[in-house]
């Protein structure tokens, strides 16, 4: 038996709009940390451009979910060996290397450093989508 233990706290959800109460016995299990585990927040209209793009769509769609999933918490970075996402999709590295390269020319991602790729801003985070784009895009100082 687990040693962890589980808290079941009630909420009501309200609509904020109209102030409509919305549901009265909704469950979260767990404690605050573990809720969001496992969450990806991914931003809507994003996804509506890369499923009907058919330069993405049913191919390299498959190797962005990937970096979507393997995202470092508060981070739009993604650490992705050739040989770790051919075997984790089963593809051949020809497939994966002509994936990563739509993916850049869409500007979907672009390279940092060897196996560092980083998403483009407002796709999606593991976290907080303000701690992301701080961690990863560093303002530019200007002189005057």
């Amino acid at each position: 038996m687990s040693s962890k233990k589980i808290e079941i706290r009630k909420y009501a959800i309200i609509d904020k709009e109209t102030g409509e109460i919305v549901a009265e016995d909704a469950m979260f299990y767990g404690k605050a940390p573990y809720v969001d585990k496992g969450w990806r927040k991914v931003f809507v209209a994003f996804l509506s451009d890369v499923i009907t793009n058919e330069k993405i769509a049913g191919k390299a769609i498959r190797l962005l979910l990937w970096m979507i999933e393997n995202l470092k918490v508060n981070d739009l970075e993604v650490y992705m060996s050739e040989r770790i996402v051919c075997e984790s999709l089963k593809i051949k590295r020809a497939t994966y290397y002509n994936w990563v390269k739509a993916l850049t020319e869409e500007k979907l991602i672009e390279k940092v450093d060897t196996n560092l790729y980083r998403l483009v801003p407002y796709t999606a985070v593991n976290g907080q989508m303000n701690t992301a784009i701080k961690k990863s895009y560093k303002e530019k100082e200007t002189t005057k």
